[in-house]
């Protein structure tokens, strides 16, 4: 089955159906209306899992008391979707689960059925260093409660928080370490774009800072229910050899900052793009910044020509040469935008070449207050990268990797996992200043990364650094630099071959 990928927070936008009435006397009883539910998933991780993924075959709603029952995906039925997912890879982010109608009704059930799950952790001791359990569901079908009810009223649009935990999800052994089951464990909610006092959000439903996908085709005209858009394209978050994927439409305003394109006539299909979305009050999701990076060619039509895809996972390890210069890294791949299921096989180590002189840069949706710069002497163990360009396919009957020759490297916008091991500043405001984290994967060692805040980042848990303690299980979210040379940032002295952690949002997050 092919292999797909997604992640936590399910934020879900609900638009009326038309209702018609044909006579003045005694209709016949019409069918129930329904609302259009847009779902967003995103999930709070756990340290060594670098991928535990999941295949939602099933999603419905009901009613304890009654017995109303509204379904809502099923991937079971000949062309419909194949929903992967992967619930490490988004912490602490957000991206879309599926579109469809839902009957109007009061519900606080819902029901999930999941298959194929895949859990896989960094392992030194292997070669490659990848442990893949094999994986047991204690419960493939859990009723899920919903306190207070999820109401979906035709003509408004609404949101669902689908909270997946797994913290608690993955089963552990007595030394802690994985042993392959997944008891599903998710919250759910809903959400207002109006205020107490009834106001509007001007934020509609809340930010999505980082989706990623690629494109599928562009609109040059305003197609949605707001005048504010001036055209769009559709997004794909999932593979396109699954009929039915999951397409979102992204709009964009007069004022949405576009980064690697000049407009909705040169994008091209099958640009790897990252967005930074709002989901208005409509249902919309306005764009505040699209990055366009690269062109794939996942099908070449030309034997002569490697197919190209954009990888996307942790740098496990870097090989350099005898004067220190990177020559190759090899990179946990987790994701390929588009992936091609026949041929990219994900949880697995890319050799990437980078002799071939890639160029290097770091997303614009990332933080970079402190102007640090991004080349082959800042790439570290453990930074997200997005890898664009040709790659070979080893023999079937091989057990060498794949190889990549690289066209472009981009440090992504990523999460890091740990806890306190010291304060080294804190400023007047209680945002800007530097900690010290460790790193609680496998992958990092524990080796210690220096974080940084300004008066932009974002606390969550906690309302500033005072609040930390070494206690906390903290997750970071922002742009990891390595430094070679030693750097001063706040007024702190950061010492050389340092990973620097410039932080969008700190979350405490137990």
């Amino acid at each position: 089955m092919p292999q797909r990928r997604l992640a936590k927070i399910a934020v879900v936008a609900l638009l009326a159906g038309v209702l018609t009435c044909c006579s003045s006397t005694s209709p016949p009883p019409g069918p129930t209306p329904t609302g259009q539910l847009i779902t967003i998933v995103h999930d709070v991780p756990i340290c060594n899992a670098i991928t535990a993924a999941v295949v939602v075959q099933d999603l419905n709603f009901s009613q304890s008391q009654g017995g109303v029952f509204a379904p809502y995906v099923n991937t079971t039925s000949a062309f419909a979707p194949e929903i992967r997912l992967n619930l490490q890879q988004l912490r602490d982010f957000s991206t879309i689960l599926f579109s469809g109608p839902v009957k109007e009704g009061s519900y606080d059930q819902a029901d999930m059925s999941f298959e194929l799950g895949q859990l896989a952790a960094y392992d030194p001791l292997l070669s490659p260093p990848v442990h893949s359990y094999p994986v047991t569901f204690t419960n493939s079908a859990p009723v899920l409660s919903i306190n207070p009810p999820l109401v979906i009223t035709p003509g408004k649009v609404n949101v669902m928080v689908l909270d997946f935990d797994v913290l608690r999800m993955l089963g552990t052994d007595s030394s802690g370490n994985l042993n392959g089951l997944i008891t599903p464990v998710a919250n759910i909610t809903q959400l207002s774009a109006t205020g107490p006092s009834g106001t509007v959000n001007p934020n509609g439903f809340g930010e999505l800072d980082d989706l990623w996908g690629f494109v599928r085709s562009i609109s040059n005209t305003n197609t949605s229910s707001n005048p504010i858009y001036t055209g769009s394209f559709q997004m794909q978050v999932l593979s396109p050899s699954t009929a039915d994927a999951p397409q979102i439409p992204i709009n964009l305003t007069a004022t949405t900052q576009q980064i690697g394109f000049s407009g909705l006539n040169h994008l091209l299909p099958n640009s790897y793009v990252e967005v930074d979305a709002i989901l208005d009050s409509q249902g919309n999701f306005g764009a505040q910044t699209i990055e366009v990076q690269a062109v794939e060619n996942p099908f070449p039509t030309q034997s002569t020509v490697k197919p190209s895809t954009a990888l996307i996972g942790p740098i496990t390890s870097i090989k350099t040469d005898a004067a220190g210069n990177p020559t190759q890294i090899n990179l946990w791949v987790r994701d390929a935008e588009p992936d091609d299921t026949a041929t990219i096989v994900l949880d697995n180590i890319y050799q990437v070449n980078l002799d071939s002189s890639p160029t290097y840069q770091a997303s614009v949706l990332g933080p970079n207050f402190a102007n640090l710069s991004f080349g082959p002497q800042n790439l570290a163990v453990g930074q997200e990268l997005v890898v664009h360009g040709a790659y070979t396919r080893p023999p079937s009957s091989s057990s060498l990797p794949y190889t990549v020759e690289p066209t472009a490297i981009y440090l992504k916008l990523q999460s890091m996992q740990g806890k306190l091991n010291s304060m080294v500043q804190i400023g007047s405001d209680d945002t800007t200043g530097v900690f010290i984290l460790t790193p609680c994967c496998s992958l990092l060692n524990g080796v210690p990364i220096y974080v940084v805040t300004n008066n932009q980042t974002a606390f969550v848990g906690v309302t500033g650094l005072g609040g930390i303690t070494a206690l906390n299980n903290l997750l970071v979210k922002g742009m990891p630099y390595y430094e070679p040379q030693a750097v001063t940032i706040n007024g702190v002295n950061i010492p050389a071959g340092t990973l620097v952690f410039q932080a969008k949002q700190v979350h405490v997050i137990q």
